[in-house]
């Protein structure tokens, strides 16, 4: 039965992620065609306190073998290929992962619960269960994610407003073919793409490498089902004016912070659901809106003063990603930033937000 599933899921491929294995990680490779047990230490240092490697068939040095992999502070992704049918053991993480298959099939188990993963599912598994992929068909590979423990739990506690007890339980197979997956999954390929970028917004902001991988923990913990959704998903009763006021000061006072939903409501003292229920009622917008619209205002002030190039203006004020703080700021003013420094077209400042309190 499990040979059958891992051969069902073998002509099945994610687009725009499985067509560029050859490419993902380029410049990060760790080892490539080497003896199994090289290879498996390489892939403890980065995954596995004491993970085991075992194939049916001895193969000291797998001709397709190839390991590529970076770390950022909470999280650590890697392009996995064991060229060869093989069983991996990872016992007892440590930490949460997420196994992204691109090619073949795996089969996966953590504790007693078993999924096989497929380009279109993928699979997640928590710390302190056993984890061992019994089966790994010859032609798989996969894209692994490991988030640190403390991380996700802080920003699941962060969103609920309370703590939490234990291992977050989430469910095994993560269907990637749905529209919240498909987002994550986005910011998942921007990291790789980030960490492969010599020179890029990594190197350039130390707090660029923060605000991705908090958007990849927080997607996961959105869109991948397990015991505290509901908490986050649930109705909750409107945060009291004063607690926006107390984050509209915040945000006031240094919008070039790279703040989260998380570190808003944590400053405010709620959940991130009241939080963002309380701004729709006060002010018509959600708490990232309002960081938005605050930083595009100081954008367009420093532009408009025309004292340095809009680039420098735009990393000053916390827009990270050029393009799309481009477009962003053309749907708000109907002018490129650049336009706005060169004075083609006439002066309108964005109206200050409403006042609070």
């Amino acid at each position: 039965m499990q040979e059958s599933l891992l051969k069902s899921g073998q002509a099945d491929r994610l687009p725009r992620f499985g067509d560029r294995c050859a490419s993902l990680l380029a410049q990060r490779e760790i080892c490539r065609s080497t003896p199994l047990d090289v290879f498996q230490s390489a892939l403890n240092g980065f995954f596995y306190p004491g993970g085991r490697i075992e194939t049916s068939a001895f193969r000291p040095a797998p001709v397709d073998s190839l390991l590529r992999a970076g770390r950022l502070n909470q999280v650590t992704v890697a392009l996995v290929r064991y060229g060869t049918e093989a069983m991996v053991d990872g016992g007892e993480l440590g930490a949460y992962h997420v196994n992204v298959p691109i090619s073949g099939a795996v089969a996966s188990a953590c504790g007693p619960r078993e999924t096989v993963a497929i380009p279109t599912r993928a699979t997640v598994f928590t710390p302190h269960e056993h984890s061992v992929l019994p089966l790994w068909s010859e032609d798989a590979s996969q894209v692994w994610v490991k988030i640190e423990k403390s991380a996700l739990e802080t920003e699941i506690e962060a969103l609920l407003g309370r703590p939490i007890a234990g291992d977050v339980q989430f469910e095994r197979a993560m269907d990637l073919t749905t529209p919240r997956a498909r987002s994550w999954l986005r910011v998942l390929r921007l990291i790789l793409m980030e960490l492969d970028r010599p020179g890029g917004a990594l190197e350039r902001s130390p707090t660029y490498g923060n605000q991705l991988e908090r958007l990849l923990i927080s997607g996961l913990v959105r869109t991948q089902a397990h015991d505290h959704l509901g908490g986050l998903c649930g109705a909750f009763r409107p945060a009291r004016p004063r607690t926006v006021k107390r984050v509209v000061d915040l945000i006031e006072a240094g919008p070039e912070i790279n703040y989260t939903l998380s570190d808003l409501a944590r400053h405010a003292g709620v959940g991130a659901r009241r939080l963002e229920i309380a701004f729709q009622e006060s002010l018509n917008t959600s708490p990232m809106g309002y960081l938005r619209k605050v930083r595009l205002g100081r954008t367009r002030a420093d532009l408009l003063a025309g004292a340095e190039p809009d680039m420098s203006v735009a990393y000053r004020w916390g827009f990270n990603y050029l393009g799309r703080f481009a477009a962003t700021y053309r749907r708000t003013y109907g002018e490129l930033p650049s336009e706005t420094v060169r004075g083609k077209r006439g002066v309108w400042v964005f109206p200050s937000p409403p006042a609070v309190g």
